[in-house]
Parts: C-alpha cells; sequence; structure tokens
C-alpha cells in the first residue's frame, strides 16, 4: 500500500510544483479567476505587503460594497412600493365614494394624472346595453379596426406597457397620440381568468421611460380588476 493510500492527506509534491510552475507561467490566473481569491485564506506576513492578500481584501471590499449598493436599492425599491400602494389604496376608496358615473369618470380621469404621473388617461367600454352609456358615445368609440389592434392585449386579461404603435396610439388618444411615448394598457376585468372584459383603460406619459415592457405591473392589476367591479356597479351589470 502506497504512502498516499495510508494518508488520505498526503500531498502530491510533484503535482504541487506543477501548480506552482503554472502560477508563475501564469501571473494573471487570479484576475481571470476572482472568486478564488475570496474563499483563499493566506498567512499576511508583516515583512511589507503580499499582493494577493491585497487583492484578496479588494475583491471582498468590492464585494460588500455591491452587497451595501443592492441593498440600498432594495429598500428604495420597497420605499418606492409603499409610497404606490398607500396612493392606490386612497385612489380605490374615492371612486368607491363617486356618487354616480359621469364623477366616477371625472376622478379616473384627475387622479391618475394627478397621482401617477400620467399625461392621458382613456377609458374605452364595450356597448353592454346599459342606458347609462348612451349619454357617453366617446368611450365606446371603437371601430373594427382599432378594436382589433387591441385584441390581444384585451384576450391577454393583463396589463401591458412600453410604446404604442401609431395606429393604437391615434385609437386611443386622439389629439395627444403626438405626445405619448410610453403608456399602460390595461384591459378591466375583474380577474385575469375572468370571461369577461368590459373595455379598456389606457394611461399615457410623454417620458418614453414611464411605462417600460419590462416594469411589474402588479398595482396595474390589481387597479384593473377593482376598477371593473365598481364600473359594473354603476353600470348595473
Amino acid at each position: 500500500m502506497s504512502n498516499r493510500q495510508q494518508n488520505p492527506l498526503a500531498v502530491d509534491k510533484a503535482f504541487e510544483r506543477e501548480v506552482v510552475r503554472y502560477l508563475r507561467d501564469n501571473p494573471d490566473f487570479f484576475e481571470r479567476h476572482l472568486d478564488l481569491l475570496a474563499d483563499m485564506v493566506l498567512p499576511h506576513q508583516p515583512q511589507g505587503a503580499v499582493s494577493l492578500i491585497e487583492r484578496q481584501v479588494s475583491v471582498l471590499r468590492d464585494h460588500k460594497q455591491a452587497l451595501k449598493q443592492r441593498l440600498q436599492e432594495l429598500t428604495d425599491y420597497a420605499r418606492q412600493n409603499e409610497d404606490l400602494s398607500s396612493r392606490l389604496n386612497k385612489l380605490i376608496l374615492d371612486l368607491l365614494d363617486a356618487d354616480d358615473f359621469d364623477s366616477l369618470l371625472g376622478l379616473i380621469q384627475e387622479r391618475l394624472k394627478s397621482d401617477f404621473e400620467a399625461d392621458a388617461v382613456v377609458i374605452r367600454l364595450f356597448n353592454s346595453g346599459a342606458p347609462i352609456l348612451k349619454a357617453h358615445p366617446d368611450i365606446m368609440d371603437w371601430s373594427e379596426p382599432a378594436l382589433g389592434a387591441f385584441e390581444k392585449v384585451i384576450d391577454g386579461r393583463k396589463p401591458v406597457c412600453g410604446p404604442l404603435k401609431p395606429g393604437q396610439l391615434d385609437a386611443l388618444f386622439n389629439d395627444y397620440a403626438e405626445v405619448v411615448r410610453s403608456a399602460a394598457l390595461i384591459p378591466l376585468v375583474e380577474s385575469e381568468s375572468s370571461k369577461q372584459c368590459i373595455g379598456l383603460l389606457a394611461i399615457g406619459s410623454q417620458d418614453p421611460q414611464r411605462f417600460r415592457t419590462n416594469m411589474g405591473t402588479l398595482f396595474l392589476s390589481h387597479l384593473s380588476h377593482v376598477l371593473t367591479r365598481i364600473l359594473k356597479l354603476h353600470l348595473g351589470s
């Protein structure tokens, strides 16, 4: 039985020499494998600087700074979400207190613009035959081409954010079409699994980054579900 078999901790000296030779021939090895430095433990001699240890400390310092920055970002996101949730809850309570359909429509327009940084707000409803809709032909102005432009969004039952196509802008925002650079399209449904969609809420902004394709839509979905229920109360459906 060999010495190495007798002692599993025995060091292969020949292999060690090969490792040492390789590291000497490749002084940039740890630059290409910085993750190894964070796991290495080396004695720090007081006589002079040890570049490898200093580099290890530098890597750990950078890692710590990255974690602090990430923690700050998460804290900022949490604060923004808390503020958004508070404004959304207040809006919902005010919508519930709306005296009539006209007040409800006006409140949606006013509050989304003032509290949620919107430059244009449009509500379009499907003709359900509700008598109250006869007084608001503008919100039922769905021509076939316009309806087809939003078919995918409506069928998806989920809010969609980002830039809109020219045909979609013209169909929704009319005079504001030239200034809207990003928008949120929100199907009005009671839930994502709901068979019925009563219309579409569109929120437009002049800022191209206000509504991005990769942004979260949880709050928009919540607004959709609550607003749909409130609208249906006023429509008598």
